[in-house]
């Protein structure tokens, strides 16, 4: 192949559609997993939480409260409430936007604050977390490079071959 007939290609593909991204499953949590309330704890939001556990930073995360389904996110978060938030009916977890976090100087300390990483009043498995972290898939251009980059690789190995044959 030609390198003007591949970089025409190249071109082309580059032009045709933007890189798709979507969301990747990358772990759930309960809220209760997280440290005893009365260690002075950091108060999470859910985004919080998923950074904290999975890496990277909030703003990287999508978190619902529904399963581990891309289509499903729901963009909630289970959180436990300092002091409850039922009525005094245990276990109790509230949902709230995903990057809500309600917090005395960023830590569960007093009645009203939340956090989505805390062993308090919502504990049990159905106040379980979902993150989802963003990924996008690579772009036409880059295929196009890659594939490119192996024929002519291909190509010049085939043509040192038959060189070697003839001497």
């Amino acid at each position: 192949m030609k390198l003007r007939t591949f970089l025409a290609i190249a071109t082309a593909l580059t032009a045709a559609a933007p890189a798709l991204a979507g969301p990747i499953f990358v772990g759930s949590w309960t809220v209760d997993q997280g440290p005893w309330w009365d260690d002075t704890s950091v108060a999470y939001s859910g985004q919080d939480a998923a950074a904290l556990l999975f890496g990277g930073s909030a703003s990287d995360y999508s978190i619902s409260t529904v399963d581990d389904q891309a289509a499903d996110i729901d963009h909630l978060t289970w959180v436990s409430t300092w002091g409850g938030a039922c009525a005094g009916v245990f276990p109790c977890g509230t949902q709230v936007a995903e990057n809500f976090s309600q917090s005395t100087g960023g830590l569960y300390l007093t009645p009203g604050d939340t956090s989505a990483y805390v062993t308090d009043w919502a504990q049990g498995p159905q106040y379980r977390n979902f993150a989802f972290r963003m990924s996008a898939a690579p772009e036409p251009a880059s295929w196009a490079l890659m594939l490119g980059g192996f024929g002519m690789v291909g190509g010049a190995m085939r043509r040192r071959k038959s060189s070697v044959a003839f001497a």
